[in-house]
């Protein structure tokens, strides 16, 4: 719940950001990279003091299954797509409404559960289906909802 609430607000701020004035308006790329190199920048110290003393018994017993190159190689590869997927949302949230984005977000989520249940058979817990139960009618009626008001401003207009 609290990572819906800090991406829809990221969300919005990075919106604002977008559309400012001429003299401050910055793109979706640009922007993207420096939220990126700050959010690296805050919390690089507070994750190496909590996680920092875990990080060498953790690679040490991963060691144990599989090679130093394999796992650097596997760590690079989810960054890359990691930063891509975040990429993208930038480039989307461009063109689309912040709480349009948020609900595709959620949405997003909500697939990923279903589809890890189908895939891996993981066992759903009570928690996640009632939350899979609210996002999903949820988003059809965020949906319907904007779809009809959107025709009306547009009926208004003309």
């Amino acid at each position: 719940m609290t990572s819906n609430a800090a991406f829809a607000l990221r969300a919005i701020f990075s919106k604002r950001a977008m559309e400012a004035n001429d003299e401050t308006k910055i793109s979706a790329a640009s922007l993207f990279g420096v939220v990126t190199g700050l959010a690296f920048a805050a919390l690089l110290p507070i994750t190496l003091f909590v996680e920092g003393p875990k990080l060498m018994p953790a690679w040490t017993a991963a060691l144990e299954t599989d090679t130093a190159q394999h796992l650097l190689f596997l760590t690079g590869v989810a960054g890359l797509f990691h930063y891509l997927n975040n990429e993208v949302m930038y480039l989307a949230l461009d063109k689309v409404h912040p709480v349009t984005l948020a609900v595709g977000n959620t949405l997003k989520r909500v697939f990923i559960l279903v589809a890890s249940v189908i895939v891996f058979q993981t066992k759903l817990s009570l928690l996640s289906t009632i939350g899979a139960s609210i996002a999903i009618p949820g988003t059809l009626v965020y949906s319907l909802t904007k779809n009809y008001y959107d025709a009306k401003a547009k009926e208004k207009k003309e």
